[in-house]
């Protein structure tokens, strides 16, 4: 971050805050976030994926419930013209 002191003239007399060191910033602080931040993209991933495989599974099963029930509705009419014949 900037401050004033750090834009003005080197020539400058007037001293703020002589006995101030210069900042220093904890860099894990940034890696934690980051590590947060993919954490966060991981997991939505995995969603998105849980997801849509859910949503595969459950058009597959649809298909077999209809698939299944078409077949069972043929069977039974051919049972039905079968024994209509005798």
């Amino acid at each position: 971050m900037t401050t004033y002191a750090q834009w003005r003239s080197p020539s400058s007399r007037l001293q703020i805050r002589p006995e101030s060191t210069p900042r220093k910033y904890d860099i894990r602080v940034v890696d934690q976030f980051y590590a947060y931040c993919q954490a966060a993209s991981r997991t939505d991933q995995q969603r998105a994926a849980a997801t849509k495989s859910h949503e595969a599974m459950m058009l597959n099963l649809w298909k077999s419930i209809i698939a299944g029930s078409l077949v069972c509705y043929y069977l039974v009419e051919r049972v039905a013209q079968a024994t209509s014949l005798y």
